[in-house]
């Protein structure tokens, strides 16, 4: 088990899972930088212990933590449509296997997770609440009852504010996911829904009742990209304005006393009034 973890460990890691990966050319250049930063943003307050992946998709990231000594679960309906394209979930079913992981697979329209509440030392959740349909206040309470006292959760989203989504609305395009894509959906839309900024970011966990412990922009995409030496002109200008970055992470504690957030009709009233009409406020 590795108890110190460094950037070259971290990279070992995502060598070994990409190797064992079942779709080639899944995990990119920029990916990896990514999982880099949430490891380092994660490994600075829990270094092992028992690791739960709501929305984990194809473990790629999960295996990561894995590799590293975490003793990891994951949990997922894998209802996106590539999942349910060929042998995809017979795949990733095999992966989970082979890494060790506990994947439990949720049946359609039923989120429960069948893991022990207060257990987890860690709670991750990886680019899951841009496609919620829902308020997010529900994953993030769910995550606090499976979080034991003082234990970690990380959340991973796309930036709704990067440097190339500014620029779209700056130039009439959409910053919202291409049209296309949307229109030709054949079922209920697994794209992204809802895109978040670092301050709505904290603003959640720290409504959800959890202590955040930091919130930083992160690259995940530019590498893949960008060519040189653009790339580095990039990489130079977001260093000086992070906020621009393509992705956040949020990570938090769960403090001792937790209890799950529960909504306000009559909050909720107040921060839409200004956006009803006044008879029915």
């Amino acid at each position: 088990m590795i108890h110190k973890i460094n950037r070259s460990t971290i990279l070992a890691a995502i060598s070994q899972v990409e190797e064992a990966f079942p779709f080639k050319d899944y995990i990119a250049e920029g990916g990896k930088h990514g999982l880099v930063h949430i490891v380092q943003q994660i490994v600075r307050h829990k270094t092992q212990g028992r690791l739960l992946d709501i929305g984990c998709g194809p473990m790629d990231k999960t295996c990561v933590f894995q590799e590293l000594g975490f003793e990891c679960y994951a949990v997922d309906d894998l209802l996106d449509p590539w999942h349910r394209r060929n042998d995809n979930i017979a795949k990733i079913l095999e992966f989970a296997k082979q890494m060790g992981i506990n994947l439990h697979m949720q049946p359609e329209a039923d989120n429960s997770i069948p893991f022990p509440k207060d257990y987890f030392d860690v709670v991750t959740i990886f680019d899951v609440i841009e496609h919620l349909h829902e308020s997010p206040n529900g994953i993030l309470s769910t995550a606090g009852l499976h979080l034991k006292g003082q234990g970690i959760l990380c959340m991973t989203t796309p930036n709704a504010v990067n440097i190339r989504k500014r620029l779209s609305v700056l130039l009439g395009k959409t910053n919202y996911p291409p049209i296309d894509q949307f229109f030709l959906n054949p079922g209920r839309w697994r794209g992204h829904v809802r895109e978040y900024t670092l301050s709505e970011m904290v603003y959640m966990c720290r409504t959800a009742g959890f202590q955040v412990l930091t919130a930083s922009p992160y690259e995940s995409i530019a590498y893949d990209k960008l060519p040189n030496p653009f790339l580095s002109m990039y990489l130079l200008f977001t260093r000086m304005i992070p906020t621009l970055r393509s992705s956040l992470c949020v990570v938090a504690l769960k403090p001792e006393g937790w209890i799950p957030f529960e909504l306000d009709p009559v909050a909720y009233r107040k921060v839409v009034a200004g956006s009803v009409p006044t008879g029915v406020r």
